[in-house]
């Protein structure tokens, strides 16, 4: 007999490989130039994926306000500005790509990650503000790549 799997967020569940098909080749790429072992790219770039929707629909929040964002609760979801249909299309498909980012514990324990990495890897500080160590090439390729994601 099989039963529903239950879950706190239910949603289906696209396969691996295509929530992880928006940050390949570069994932590829950033894991072969800066020797990052396993999946370390990957969530480098989910990280910030994050921190780049934070940037467009809520600029003015903090890092750690991502999960509200994302679960559509909290006082800098419920005080957001007028968003374009744009902006709604992207929370949506930012909903699916970074699901487990939900959980507040998870998406601290990422962003502690991200923080150990090198400054010359990230595109983000710490406060979450553009990375100066990142060169103009590297963040208009992974800006675009991060609009590409959420349309």
């Amino acid at each position: 007999m099989n039963t529903a799997l239950t879950s706190a967020y239910p949603t289906v569940r696209p396969a691996l490989s295509s929530l992880l098909r928006w940050q390949e080749p570069l994932a590829t790429r950033l894991r072969n130039r800066h020797a990052l072992p396993g999946r370390v790219a990957n969530r480098m770039l989910n990280v910030e994926l994050g921190l780049y929707l934070l940037s467009e629909l809520l600029p003015t929040s903090p890092q750690y306000t991502l999960p509200d964002l994302l679960n559509g609760q909290g006082a800098a979801y419920r005080q957001r500005p007028p968003w374009t249909p744009r902006q709604h299309r992207a929370l949506s498909q930012a909903r699916v790509l970074l699901a487990p980012y939900r959980d507040r514990e998870v998406w601290y324990k990422a962003l502690d990650k991200y923080a150990t990495l090198p400054g010359n890897v990230r595109l983000f500080t710490r406060l979450g503000g553009w990375n100066p160590e990142a060169g103009g090439y590297v963040l208009r390729e992974r800006l675009a790549m991060f609009r590409g994601a959420l349309v």
